[in-house]
């Protein structure tokens, strides 16, 4: 499908009908929202364009159990929705990992099948490297120090940010070759659904933005997702589980405007405009029009079916023109600068690109996609397709059929996960029990259970 970042396309007159249902008697206080969300915006965009990247934490592998250090990265990520832990495998085991990958592809042609149209994406789930990295344990613990900057109103939703479990996603490898351009600018998890009552509307996620409070509306409060449906059209390659951040474990040197990652990182910020602009429309419609951006220029109007950039079965994509008071020409930051074992992730509203702008390049440039994910029901069901996958060396369930790695060489099994992560990485795939006598709290003990039944129901006969 054509890229919808230049094109207002209406939908089915429904979603007319659901923007009007959203802010109901609350017109006035979403005005009157909307103007105060362009003024800090002004504000933030100022930041950004002058700082640029230094605006994403970093924080060393080592330093996150030093309290002093990781609060204050933990609330530079809670401004920002990005950050990067840098040395979380060190740097002799990820070149290993990097060789081992190129010489499964090398060894498994099939494997260089794409299944989108980046090039440098690869559909391979279950490259010995992978496997090791989402069971290593220091994946692991990065992982559960990541999710501490979520929390939960509700004190007895089941989720467990202490037990993380793996997500197959891909491989991205950029080889010798020209530039591309900077690549879509998107956001994850959905598109039209996080307007629709049987999407985020079923935790009432952004129910504070939705009343015209989107001060109020905190980007990491976790009890609000459990109940949503992301994917009511089953899109392609959307992902089912609950993922708490996307993420690339980096598998060679990244550097800034070398065909990486670009990032908007003011999360609170950028997820109340992504919901609130359809809901208005400008008086002078010239973008070049001194006056354009002005509040004065935005007047409400909920008649049009329009959700910009969202259709569905796609995912939400962002741009100037549809989005024009996010300045994304200046707020879209390349991350810093990583080497092999660094670890960047992205909180699953954030918007990103990838950036293929590069006059040329000699070397590949390898990362693994490497979300962290909490213990969930949702996330238990979805395990156990994956792990079925895994066993048979099937594609990931998200991205497709086919045989996938089934007749791959050198394909790993469950020997290696328990080689290289042991019970926990191991109980990350689905694969062993968790024991509710290691559980830290109550709600982790509730957790545990559910997610054994649903994944080992023999141990419940």
């Amino acid at each position: 499908m054509p890229s919808l970042a230049s094109n207002q396309l209406p939908l089915p007159a429904r979603f007319a009908r659901i923007k009007t249902d959203l802010i109901a008697g609350n017109e006035a206080a979403i005005i009157a929202s909307w103007t105060r969300l362009l003024v800090q915006l002004r504000l933030e965009i100022e930041t950004i364009t002058t700082k640029g990247s230094e605006v994403i934490p970093s924080i060393d592998f080592n330093d996150i159990s030093n309290p002093s250090k990781a609060n204050e990265f933990v609330d530079r990520l809670r401004r920002s929705g990005v950050a990067v832990v840098r040395k979380v495998v060190p740097q002799d085991v990820v070149l290993a990992w990097r060789d081992e990958t190129l010489s499964y592809l090398g060894d498994n042609p099939v494997a260089e099948t794409h299944l989108t149209q980046d090039s440098h994406l690869h559909g391979v789930y279950w490259s010995p490297a992978q496997v090791k990295c989402r069971a290593h344990a220091n994946v692991l613990a990065a992982q559960r120090f990541l999710m501490t900057t979520w929390h939960s109103r509700n004190p007895n939703a089941l989720l467990s940010t202490s037990l993380p479990v793996a997500y197959a996603d891909r491989l991205r490898i950029r080889g010798p070759g020209p530039s591309e351009g900077v690549g879509k600018i998107y956001v994850d998890g959905g598109s039209v659904e996080r307007w629709e009552p049987d999407g985020y509307g079923q935790g009432s996620t952004y129910g504070s933005i939705w009343a015209g409070a989107w001060e109020q509306y905190d980007p990491w409060e976790s009890s609000t997702r459990l109940k949503i449906t992301s994917d009511l059209y089953y899109g392609a390659s959307t992902c089912s589980m609950f993922r708490m951040f996307s993420g690339w474990l980096s598998l060679s040197p990244l550097t800034p405007g070398d065909g990486t990652l670009l990032v908007c990182p003011m999360i609170q910020l950028t997820t109340a405009y992504l919901l609130l602009r359809p809901f208005f429309s400008p008086i002078i419609q010239d973008p070049s029009h001194p006056s354009f951006l002005s509040s004065e220029n935005w007047r409400l109007e909920t008649s049009t079916s329009i959700l910009h950039g969202a259709v569905p079965s796609y995912t939400q994509e962002l741009s100037t023109t549809l989005h024009p008071h996010l300045r994304l020409d200046k707020t879209m930051v390349p991350i810093p600068k990583l080497e092999p074992g660094d670890y960047v992730v992205w909180h699953c509203d954030a918007v990103y690109a990838v950036d293929r702008t590069v006059p040329h390049y000699n070397v590949d440039a390898a990362a693994m996609y490497l979300p962290a994910c909490p213990l969930t029901q949702t996330n238990a069901l979805y395990l156990a397709r994956q792990r079925k996958a895994f066993l048979l060396g099937l594609p990931s369930p998200d991205f497709g059929g086919g045989r996938g790695e089934s007749s791959h060489l050198s394909r790993p099994g469950v020997q290696e996960v328990n080689d290289a992560g042991g019970n926990d990485g191991l109980r990350a795939m689905g694969l062993l029990p968790w024991d509710v006598e290691d559980a830290e709290t109550e709600v982790d003990a509730d957790v545990i259970d559910m997610a054994n039944s649903i994944l080992f129901p023999d141990l419940y006969d």
